[in-house]
Formats: structure tokens, sequence, C-alpha cells
């Protein structure tokens, strides 16, 4: 037999294979990456329409609240210029002169000189016009010159804003009419300023009395004759007033404009009827902004898309990103998001290793460590003035100051809100003293924000660390205690830690607590200082707290209400201050007592019910109460607090500015806020005897008091020399130590009339 070779065993051709495994290795990439990218590219999308929509909203809040803004501040303005007109026209026709040509007599020659050009030159007035007492016009004005019609044709068209107004004038005319003694001022300036319209547009029309100012001259029996100017709403009023506010395309129109994205305020006249429209083009911060971003924005989408690829293709990318992405978590758990600062975490961190140093290479530890504990001062009222962005924009500029300032080696951290802390290692208390005098010097300039310039100032607490078993946060505690001293002492400035700073913390705890149980006990108690009229005559009271501590004594309320702020007590010591001032002098109806009421208080949204609530516990008539407020009180643009003091007046309650002249109070809030009375501050009446400065500063606020209708009471009347100049000024109620020093009830009680 023939022996046959084995077959050879067939081998697989090689390079099939590796294609066959490529492949699968492909299919395998295009799998995973198409895990990998089709969910980044769907969270792509959905990101970027979702941006698209937000951003779309914001466009449209940022224009909507611009225009909102714009708006208010347009019919702010235009109440201003109103109240610019009637000031400007009260001193021409409040004057004896005027009464003499124009009231008592019609003088041509005067009334064209001293009223129609003065009207038309020096306020702008293109309309100008002097009533008899019956209404009926006997001289007219047109752009400053007298016209050969008779005064009827030209006052026609203004006779129904005339008889609109007139009414009002002849109500508040019976006390004006009486004339002053003569040397002394008018006792109230009687005008209307409204809207009207005439001659087709709409006019700003003024109406004033035509009164004595020095009692010179009496006017003539009757009705007094009345002084008439207006100013049209028209192109070149409308121009200037826009350049005021940077509108340049502001009109007047009878209807509302179709485009609500225009701006515009409706003009009403003093009856409430419709008059028009001021129309104009607001701006568009939002728009302008997405017209700006809108490349940047495709720029960004394309980029996306290429980076996407990149990422899906290099998986080492991925991975550089997660560490970085890492690093960034890190860095934000440490730093505070908006100056970039060590937060409270890295510093209590970076002071942990600095004691930890100090202890395993110092014996005996000499201090060389100085904490600094700062915050800003008044920041609350670059807050409330500009608001939180303007406050956010301070912040990261102050925590650059800092750190430029600062060494390389020191720490500087924000804590929160206007809180900073600097870790200052190897030094002394020479050189941190030196540090806190270059920040205090440094913050006391004027600071320049995208908000305008503020000027702002700073306290700081200092310690220096000589002990390096302490713990973190003693330190901090320390220098907490040592910032308090130094606001304690009157802000802008700087104070370091003493022992006796703890004692005196204790203390101030301990008072809490007796604080608490004085109100539960009834320990605290009222005293009233009377305020007395021209005739000696007492007509009202102010209610002061009194604290005659066991153990310490009297506390002076410079002292207990701080301190009842400071430790959350206020509200329940103002409700039981109010219990006891209704239950004390409810039986007193021919007086007006008057009760402090902090700023904290009117903050509080619950303060009106509790008054309310007390009210009728105690059944008191609001009319013979008022609450005196502080001018700090009236700080920013607190809905609470206005609501609060708009709610009180129409109660009935009065309401009145304590130590005016010492804070920030504007016209603006004297009016907003509906002030009923002004205080002038003790340390006017102080002056009084050290020159003429301090009484014509008097008389401007007797002045200015009386042009808004407000009644003015003066504090710290101490001797008859003021008394009596006060009394020449022009003021007419005293309160001080010259009437009475404050008294107990029973003890008031003998001095009230009647009783």
């Amino acid at each position: 037999m023939l022996a046959l070779p084995k077959p050879e065993p067939e081998v697989e051709p090689v390079a099939p294979r590796i294609a066959a495994l490529d492949a699968d290795a492909d299919r395998s990439f295009d799998r995973r990456r198409a895990r990998i990218f089709r969910p980044v590219a769907v969270v792509a999308v959905v990101a970027l329409l979702l941006l698209a929509v937000i951003a779309m909203q914001l466009v449209a809040s940022n224009d909507r609240e611009t225009r909102e803004h714009e708006q208010a501040m347009v019919a702010r303005g235009l109440a201003l210029r109103m109240h610019e007109l009637e000031q400007a026209v009260i001193p021409q026709v409040e004057w004896d002169e005027a009464v003499d040509h124009l009231g008592n007599r019609l003088d041509r020659h005067w009334a064209d000189a001293y009223f129609a050009v003065f009207m038309h030159s020096q306020v702008g007035a293109t309309r100008a016009f002097v009533l008899q007492g019956d209404g009926r016009p006997v001289y007219g004005a047109r752009d400053g010159k007298p016209t050969n019609a008779s005064p009827d044709a030209i006052f026609a068209p203004f006779a129904p804003a005339a008889e609109a107004m007139l009414p009002g004038l002849r109500q508040r005319e019976a006390p004006a009419h009486q004339p002053p003694v003569a040397g002394q001022a008018l006792a109230h300036a009687v005008h209307t300023t409204a809207l009207a319209r005439a001659e087709g547009q709409v006019w700003i029309v003024s109406a004033h009395l035509i009164q004595p100012d020095g009692g010179k001259v009496k006017p003539r029996e009757g009705p007094l004759s009345i002084a008439m100017v207006a100013i049209p709403l028209d192109a070149p009023m409308l121009r200037l007033f826009g350049q005021r506010y940077r509108i340049a395309d502001m009109v007047v129109t009878p209807m509302p404009p179709r485009d609500d994205t225009m701006a515009r305020i409706l003009l009403k006249g003093l009856d409430g009827a419709d008059l028009g429209w001021m129309v104009w083009s607001p701006q568009r911060p939002g728009s302008a902004l997405l017209r700006e971003i809108a490349a940047p924005l495709i720029m960004l989408l394309v980029a996306f898309s290429w980076g996407s690829w990149i990422f899906v293709r290099e998986a080492s990318q991925m991975t550089r990103e997660l560490i970085d992405s890492e690093a960034l978590a890190r860095h934000v758990a440490y730093h505070d998001t908006l100056t970039g600062l060590p937060n409270r975490a890295l510093m209590f961190d970076r002071l942990s290793q600095l004691l930890a140093i100090a202890r395993r290479n110092t014996p005996g530890f000499p201090a060389d460590l100085a904490v600094h504990c700062l915050d800003l001062d008044r920041f609350k009222e670059v807050n409330d003035t500009l608001g939180h962005h303007a406050g956010d924009e301070l912040i990261r500029k102050v925590g650059a100051i800092l750190k430029e300032l600062c060494r390389e080696s020191d720490t500087v951290a924000r804590l929160g809100g206007d809180e900073f802390v600097i870790l200052q290692p190897g030094t002394t208390a020479a050189g941190a003293s030196h540090l806190a005098a270059r920040i205090l010097r440094e913050l006391s300039r004027p600071i320049d924000l995208t908000f305008g310039q503020v000027e702002i100032s700073a306290s700081i607490g200092v310690t220096m660390v000589s002990d390096p078993k302490i713990e973190s946060s003693d330190v901090l505690r320390q220098a907490d205690l040592a910032l308090y001293a130094a606001k304690e002492a009157g802000r802008n400035g700087s104070a370091f830690f003493e022992p006796e700073m703890d004692a005196a913390l204790r203390l101030r705890r301990a008072l809490e607590g007796d604080l608490r149980q004085a109100m539960a006990l009834g320990q605290i108690h009222m005293a009233y200082q009377p305020q007395i009229d021209r005739d000696g005559r007492v007509v009202s009271v102010e209610a002061l707290v009194r604290w005659q501590h066991p153990t310490k004594g009297a506390i002076s309320p410079t002292v207990l209400v701080p301190l009842a702020e400071e430790s959350g007590l206020v509200h329940e010591l103002g409700e039981y201050i109010l219990r006891r001032v209704f239950e004390e002098t409810r039986e007193w109806p021919g007086l007006r007592v008057a009760v402090n009421v902090s700023a904290l208080q009117l903050r509080s949204p619950v303060f009106m019910a509790m008054v309310t609530r007390l009210v009728a516990e105690y059944d008191i008539d609001p009319r013979h109460y008022e609450f005196e407020i502080t001018e700090t009180a009236l700080l920013g643009d607190d809905g609470v607090t206005r609501n609060n003091l708009t709610v009180l007046s129409q109660e009935g309650f009065t309401i009145a500015l304590d130590d005016f002249g010492t804070g920030y109070a504007s016209l603006t809030n004297l009016h907003r806020f509906a002030i009923d009375k002004i205080k002038i501050d003790r340390s006017f009446v102080q002056n009084l005897d050290s020159g003429e400065e301090a009484e014509a500063l008097i008389d401007a606020i007797v002045r200015l008091g009386r042009a808004l209708g407000l009644d003015i009471v003066a504090e710290g009347v101490e001797t008859e020399s003021q008394r009596r100049r006060l009394a020449l000024c022009g003021c007419n109620h005293f309160q001080g130590y010259l009437v009475s020093r404050p008294v107990g009830a029973r003890e008031l009680e003998k001095m009230i009339p009647g009783r």
C-alpha cells in the first residue's frame, strides 16, 4: 500500500483576521463614542436652547426694569419741576409790594416789570394772570409781555383750571388772610400747582394767594387776589426737561403709544381727569447687550462643538478637564466667590497652621502674629441708596485694596457681608498699628464705582496673639471684641484687644438678662418732659424711658436702647413702653403725648399690628399721640417703613422727625414719609449764644418747616435767652430744662391745666 502524506491543516489568512479585529474595535469605539457623544450633544443642545430662552427673558426683564425705573424717575422729576415752579413764584407774589401793586390795586407798569417779565425770564412761564377776589382776570401777559386783547380773552383757555384750583385756595385762605405783625414772617404760604389742558396742550399751572410778607401793607377787605402762572409742556420745555434725565425724544401725546416698549407716564389734572401721556424711548440695555454678545455666542457654539469632538477623540483631555474641575471645586470651597479671597474655612485653616508652627518652633512665643478684624462703616447706606450691585462692586474693590496693602505672607480673607480678616504673621504691635492706619487712610478716600463715587470708612479690631495654645475661634473672638470697641469709639478707627473687653462683654450679656427680667417685673418706668407754647402753656409731652437697675443704678437710654437693639429685645421693649404710655396718659385727652420709635421697630412688618392692638386694648384716641422717629429711619427706600408710617398717619397719629438737621433727611423724604412735625436738635439751640450764624441756621429751619406746613419744636431750651431768640426766629413750641426736667406721670398731672 502506497503511504500517502497526511494533509497540512488549513491556516486562516492573517490579514483578514486582523482586518476583522480592527473592524470590531472600530465598531466598539464607535459605540463607546456614541454613548459619550450623544448624551453630551443632547445636553449641549438643550443647554444652549435653555440659555437662549433665559437670555431672552433676562433681556426683556432688564429692558422692562430699566423702562419702569425711567418712568418712576420722570414722574418724580415732573413733580420736582412743579415744586420748583411753586418755590420760584412764592417770593414774587407773597410780598408787601405785590399786595400793594397787584392785590389792592392793579399797577400795570409794576405788573409788567415785576410780574410778567420776571415770570417769563426767571421762571419760564409763558402765561401770567392776576385774578380779583371773585376770580375775574384783571391782568394777563403772554411770553412776558402784556397783550392788547382783554385779559378775559387770553385767560379763557385757563378758566377751567382756575375753577378747579380756586376752591382749594379759598379753603386755606381764612387763616392766611390775617396779616402778620410787622417784622414777622408770614405764617403759611397758600398755593396750588397742577397740570391742566389749555390751548390744545398740557400746562403746568400754579396759583398763589397774593399776601404780605412783612406786614407793612394790609390786604383790602374781601377775598385775596390771586396770581396765576403757566408753563407749557411744549417741545422746548420737554427738551430742557429731557436733558436733565438724558432723554432726547420726549413728547406729550393725547393717546398712549401703541408700542409697549415705549416709556410713558399718564398726566392727570387736579380733578383726576386724564390730560395726555408723556412718551419717550427708554434705554434698552438688555437688547444692546444681546446684540453685542450674539457673535460671541455663535463662536461659542462652534467652539463647543469642536471641543466636544476633541473630548471624544482624546480621553486624556477629559481626564485633564476632570482634574481641573476638581481643582476649581477645591478653590471654590476655600475662597470667596465675590472677591476671590480666602473664605472663613481657609482663614481658620491658615490661622491654625500659624499657631501650630508657633507651638513647635517658638519657645516662649513672643507676639509676632496680629489678627485684624475689619468691617465697613455705612456699608448698608451704599446698599440702600445705590443697590446691592453697587455694594458687591464696593466689596470687590475693598478686597483689592486690602490685598494691595498687605504683604504676600499675609492672608486677607472675607468672612461674609462687609467683614474681612487679615492674618499678619511676623509683626509687632507697632507693625500691626501701622498696617491698620494705612488701611483706614486708604479706605477714607473716595472710591469710584460704576454707580458713582462713594465715601466710606472702616473700623478695625486687632489682637496680638501671645499664647500659641489659644484656639483659633478665641483669637477671632478677641479681634471681634476689639472691632466692637472701635465702633463704640466712633468708627473710622482701630482698637487693640484688651482683657477688660471680655469683662465688658460679660457685663453686657448680664445686662441683657437683667433687661428681660426688668420688663417682666415692670421695673422700667416712664418720665414725661413737657413742651410749652409762647404763652407758657403745656401743650404736649415727650415720653422718656427710665430704668433704675437694682445694683447698677440708673441705666441711660443711650445704653438701654442700643442694648435692646443688639440683643433682639427692641420690639419687646417698644411694646412695653407703648403699653405703659397708653396706660398712664389715656386720661390726658387735652394733651399730645410723643413716643420715640427706633428704625428697627419701623422696619418690622408686625409693628403696625402691635400698635393697633394696644390702641383697641386701652381705647385711646390716636390724634392725641405722636411717634418720634430719627432721620436714619428714612434712609433708603424701605417699603415696610414707608407703609408703617403711612398707616400711622392714616390712623390719626402725628409723625415727628427728631433731632432734625443732624442726619440725612431730605425734602423728598419729608413729603414721601408724611412728616407732620420737626424737632430742632438741641445742638443748634445750645449754639445760639455763640453768634448770629446759629440763629440764622435756626431761622432757615423754621422757614423751611413753615413752607412745608410742618409744626416746629425746639429741644434743649435751657435759658430764657434761648427761648426769646427762638421765638424771634418764629419758633412757637419749646422743650428743655427751662420748662421742666422729665418727671413722673403724677407730678406732670399737677402741671396740666384743669387737673
